[in-house]
């Protein structure tokens, strides 16, 4: 009997030991992916992460889900989102969108580099911002955006966006984005 309850104290004990590992692992993680998300102001090309892309949404790191490449006409607006949620088909429309958009307002997003990179650089025509459902950020924000190739079904490049708020919001790395002309 006094074996068993050794056996399982010690089980116990290796179990409390695992478990505050694993927070730990996941804290350095965190901290990790905050400094490798290279979160701050003056950004340029050389600064974007070799990793898939992913992001500090809310204060947690998270995957997207899709991420498409609009192409809108009539207004001639080029988009880059990056959602949370899938539509419910190819290019469709998602309610209460959650996750990060970049816009060039009347004008193409072409292959290549662009970079904003202070918080306090003119962005010209562009504009980024993200969104929690209904509640869009209204923050300063930096970009270096490398497109490496596009065609009429798949842009693929590298991109570091930060935005200037309390959660050190960002989304950075290697993605691929579905093509969709609205």
């Amino acid at each position: 009997m006094t074996v068993r309850i050794f056996l399982l104290l010690v089980s116990f004990f290796l179990i409390s030991v695992s478990a505050c590992d694993k927070k730990a692992d996941d804290k350095t993680q965190i901290q990790n992916e905050k400094k490798q998300g290279g979160w701050r102001d003056n950004i340029s090309v050389s600064d974007i992460p070799n990793y898939p892309v992913k992001g500090n949404f809310n204060g947690k790191i998270v995957q997207f889900q899709y991420i498409n490449f609009e192409k809108w006409r009539g207004t001639n607006d080029n988009v880059i989102n990056f959602s949370l949620v899938k539509p419910e088909q190819s290019c469709g429309f998602i309610e209460n969108f959650s996750g990060f958009t970049l816009v060039h307002k009347g004008g193409a997003i072409n292959q290549g580099e662009w970079v904003k990179g202070r918080f306090t650089d003119d962005p010209k025509n562009y504009q980024a911002f993200f969104k929690d459902g209904e509640q869009k950020s209204s923050l300063t924000w930096n970009c270096a955006l490398n497109i490496e190739s596009m065609n009429d079904k798949v842009v693929k490049g590298k991109i570091a966006l930060f935005f200037d708020d309390d959660k050190k919001s960002w989304v950075a790395g290697k993605f691929e984005a579905l093509v969709c002309n609205n």
